[in-house]
């Protein structure tokens, strides 16, 4: 035994032996290699402590990149630190060493953490008071937040702690000489840091909330939240009222992904101070991250090793990073289009010859310009070196493309992923010229480190490259994606960007914003996250051509009044339910409330023409809409009225008779016309009912059909509750009865839009279906694989078709197609089907889930082929404002010819209309009611006029 222990204890030492030997063998190579070119180059020697920001304190091998990182810079920084800055840095040095982590301060300080007695914290702060810094979310929200973090702690002189949990000590050397920044791991809130969030009772933003903070009342600790999803409470803490409570509380904790440096100006007091710090207002992360941010040797290693193979030799460098902010994240065309257009307008990058050149010009050596690529996503690189391959510049030049690596998707915490991506930041801030995705952290270290004004390339919209593609920023400092929207003003109306000369909004919030609320369609009384679809649409499609009229949206927004007047669970409502058994009284109860219950029956597609239908002649007729929910309607669709629900209540009194009701019933109103127990000639009739039934199924009859007459409607109105059976989209027939035809016209100028607006009004997927794209994996890994270039005169243009059916040989066939030979324009056609089911599941929960999102993609597309007579098809062309092409039905087994006929008009087909009129005559087409191309006995709105 004794034997074994030796043997084992002088391996032991032998091996730590070899790994010191082997540690400080790299470390000098390293240090080799990245002074080599200063030897040999007869310039002066640079700045190793950068006008003073950094001090000479600390050991020069142990932190390679703390005092030669200047070394690789081609030219000196033009931004000078201030006298006044180097010295607060010094002053905090020492600060820090008096209170950081092993003093006794430090001691003191944590046992304050254990005492309730909230005025223990006023009695107890002394010189040494902390803030410490969270570590979430990615690499670049980590970096900009501790740097603004830093800012904040050097103007209010409090010790910055950073949380050693996740990789930091494996991606920075120590900043500090002499101490430490890393929080020690038995911290007393170590453990409950995790869960704080700004519900938290002792979140800032929650306590101005609740009034639960004052001189008199400060906690020991407190948590400010900084987060994209922060209040504006939450913000203030920055504000000099604000701050005369937050100084006296000892401890800070800090969670935030957004760089709020800009806001700190925003106190009198503070914007004093770092005037004097930054005379360069927009110099503030570059002295910062140049002071705090020294990568370890290992990344220092990677950061060397690149640099010299690939950026060393080359007379110009262009830095390129792309971030796709998108659910759909990889390889996209518009985006590698977008970044050729932005690099070529810009002179950045030259065009490549429109042929080869028989020779180029020997008597002078050929400039080499490198681009250094970063993205999750290999493909931009390649399609990059591809182009400067082929063919040849047009200036002459040599463009040499290198991307360091294409991991496909974020790990952060993950050691080396981690290296790696500070690794490519710190490359990107040694380039001449940078470009980068908009509003990407990532970029905004690498340019602002690097004291470079980056060109930034717009967020696309729907899958198309913004033109222009890009625009220079103003300042290299990072932006603020989420400040307070109005300052530390008391007027809620002040705009924050124009608080200060010197803080402006930011260069990529520009462009015009998206329009989440769809022309005034949509109301912003909902809250965001309950319904991710509402608000969210917009970002995944094209904006529509097609406007909604100041009257729909004025309409809707009287109707979502009536509905909360009149909804389940007021009195109202109970009253009108309460008619339902009291058939005699029904003509004298009927008030301002009145209803109309849509019945959830066929499928899917369907029931969404339907409901939208039911829901016009609700507007149309001042009814409140209430849905059967026993189906999956809750499951599909979030509720689209905001502050009440329109779900019919399980407890309605004819909850068990709705499935009973059809053509014969009793109650029908076609039964009741063909019986002749309500006659609708006479306006003065006696209501023999408080509710009717309306059968509009694809089998109904002549009697049926009159409730699309004007005399009809007459006796309908005084009815409280309408109970609707439907299958049909039946809205061109509405436009056909005259009181209601004024009314339509106003609401709906362009008429070919009146399904495109109502469904993007009504209908948003729940979270649920939102997500079950990904979830059931029904969106592929787009783009894994590097496009071949068959036509090298040209990039590729790929062309992804989204295949729908029960059935997957359709789509099987049509990929087997584009796989065995080529497409004669070069295009390259990727085929993708999402689900094949075999048979329609109507009421399965997934299978609608499914079904619903399929509708959604469908929508989503730049062009749209569908079947005749197609529900699912309808919504689809009619949600997503397109004009589809109708394929004609097969008969006898042949393919017609010709096989399909473009739809003059974008709204869905009324398929079983009726032919004749209130007086038995054929019915009068106006205009803009026309008969369907797939069925020539349907009717459909236009605008423009069509001759069959």
């Amino acid at each position: 035994m004794k034997i074994l222990l030796t043997v084992i204890v002088s391996g032991l030492l032998i091996w730590s032996v070899m790994l010191l030997s082997s540690s400080t063998n790299f470390n000098s190579q390293l240090l080799a290699a990245t002074t080599n070119d200063s030897k040999e180059s007869e310039t002066p020697p640079r700045d190793k402590l950068i006008g003073g920001l950094l001090t000479a304190d600390f050991d020069e091998g142990s932190c390679l990149s703390r005092y030669h990182q200047s070394l690789l810079y081609r030219k000196p920084s033009p931004y000078k630190p201030s006298e006044y800055l180097v010295s607060k840095l010094r002053n905090y040095e020492k600060l820090h060493k008096r209170c950081g982590p092993g003093t006794d301060a430090y001691k003191k300080a944590t046992e304050i953490l254990g005492h309730n007695d909230e005025n223990y914290a006023t009695k107890s702060v002394g010189e040494c008071r902390y803030i410490v810094w969270v570590a979430v979310y990615g690499l670049g929200n980590r970096i900009l937040t501790l740097a603004s973090v830093f800012l904040y702690a050097l103007l209010t002189e409090r010790v910055v702690l950073v949380d050693q949990s996740k990789d930091i000590s494996d991606l920075f050397c120590e900043p500090f000489p002499g101490t430490s920044w890393l929080l020690p791991l038995e911290f007393p809130l170590m453990k409950q840091i995790d869960g704080y969030n700004k519900g938290y009772s002792r979140c800032y933003g929650t306590m101005l909330n609740n009034h639960a903070i004052n001189s008199t009342l400060i906690p020991p600790h407190m948590y400010l939240h900084i987060l994209h999803d922060s209040r504006d409470n939450d913000k203030m803490f920055v504000c000099q009222k604000d701050q005369s409570l937050v100084n006296k509380v000892p401890w800070l904790i800090v969670k935030a992904n957004v760089y709020f440096v800009p806001s700190l100006w925003f106190n009198p007091t503070f914007q004093t101070e770092l005037m004097k710090m930054f005379p360069q207002k927009e110099a503030v992360f570059h002295h910062l991250a140049r002071y705090l941010f020294h990568p370890t040797n290992q990344v220092w290693g990677l950061i060397t090793r690149s640099y010299n193979a690939y950026l060393s030799r080359a007379d110009e460098t262009l830095g390129v990073q792309i971030r796709i902010f998108s659910d759909r994240a990889g390889y996209f065309q518009h985006v590698m289009d977008q970044v050729v257009s932005c690099t070529q307008r810009e002179k950045l990058l030259p065009e490549p010859a429109a042929q080869e050149e028989p020779k180029f010009n020997i008597s002078k050596s050929q400039k080499l310009k490198a681009v250094l690529v970063t993205s999750l996503y290999p493909e931009y690189s390649d399609n990059l070196k591809n182009m400067y391959w082929e063919r040849p510049t047009s200036t002459g030049e040599i463009i040499e493309v290198y991307q360091p690596s294409g991991e496909r998707v974020q790990q952060t915490d993950k050691k080396l992923h981690d290296q790696k991506a500070l690794a490519e930041m710190y490359l990107l801030s040694l380039t001449d010229n940078i470009v980068t995705s908009a509003k990407s952290t990532f970029g905004y270290v690498a340019h602002s480190l690097g004291g470079l004004k980056p060109w930034l390339l717009y967020q696309p919209t729907g899958n198309r490259a913004p033109d222009p593609p890009c625009v220079r920023s103003t300042s290299m400092d990072p932006c603020h994606l989420t400040p307070p929207s109005h300052g530390c003003e008391p007027e809620w109306g002040t705009n924050s960007g124009k608080v200060v000369p010197f803080v402006k909004h930011c260069s990529e919030n520009s462009a015009k914003p998206r329009d989440k609320l769809l022309g005034g369609l949509l109301t912003e009384e909902f809250d965001e996250s309950s319904c991710l679809s509402r608000y969210q649409s917009s970002l995944y499609r094209k904006p529509s051509p097609f406007k909604p009229s100041r009257y729909l949206v004025s309409k809707l927004r009287n109707y979502e009044k009536l509905h909360k007047r009149c909804g389940p669970g007021t009195e109202a409502y109970k009253k009108a339910t309460e008619n339902l058994v009291h058939d005699d009284v029904a003509s004298k109860s009927v008030g301002e409330c009145r209803y109309i219950v849509w019945i959830a029956v066929y499928g899917l597609g369907n029931r969404i023409l339907t409901l939208a239908s039911v829901f016009l002649y609700a507007l149309l007729t001042e009814r409140i809409m209430l849905v059967d929910q026993r189906k999956d309607i809750i499951d599909l669709f979030c509720e689209p009225f905001p502050g009440t629900s329109w779900l019919l209540p399980l407890d309605f009194p004819l909850t068990d008779q709705l499935d009973s009701f059809n053509k014969e019933s009793p109650r029908c109103y076609g039964t009741m016309l063909k019986n002749l127990a309500i006659n609708s000639t006479t306006i003065e009739s006696i209501i023999p009912a408080s509710y009717l039934c309306f059968y509009l199924i694809h089998d109904y009859e002549d009697h049926d059909k009159m409730f699309f007459c004007e005399r009809d409607q007459s006796l309908i109105r005084q009815v409280p509750w309408l109970v609707f059976n439907s299958n049909l989209y039946f809205i061109p027939s509405l436009w056909l009865i005259p009181s209601f035809q004024t009314e339509l016209s106003k609401l709906f100028p362009q008429k070919e839009t009146v399904f495109h607006h109502l469904t993007r009004y009504l209908i948003h997927p729940t979270n649920q279906v939102w997500a079950c794209a990904q979830r059931e994996k029904l969106l592929p890994e787009v783009f894994a694989s590097e496009p071949q270039v068959p036509n090298t005169s040209r990039s590729p243009k790929l062309k992804a078709v989204l295949v729908t059916s029960l059935y997957p040989e359709y789509s099987e066939e049509l990929r087997t197609m584009y796989w065995e030979g080529p497409s004669s324009t070069g295009d390259i056609i990727q085929v993708y089907q999402p689900s094949q089911e075999m048979y329609q599941q109507t009421d399965n929960k997934l299978h609608d889930q499914k079904a619903l999102a399929e509708i959604y993609l469908l929508s989503l597309t730049d062009h749209i082929v569908t079947s005749d007579s197609s529900t699912f098809g309808y919504v689809a062309q009619g949600l997503g404002g397109l004009k589809p092409w109708i394929l004609y039905k097969p008969k006898n087994h042949t393919a017609p010819d010709p096989p399909c006929v473009r739809a003059v008009s974008m709204e869905p087909c009324f398929l079983r209309a009726p032919l004749y009129g209130c007086q038995a005559k054929n019915v009068k087409i106006t205009p803009f009611v026309r008969y369907c191309e797939d069925r020539i006995t349907g009717l459909k709105l236009v605008d423009s006029v069509y001759q069959p």
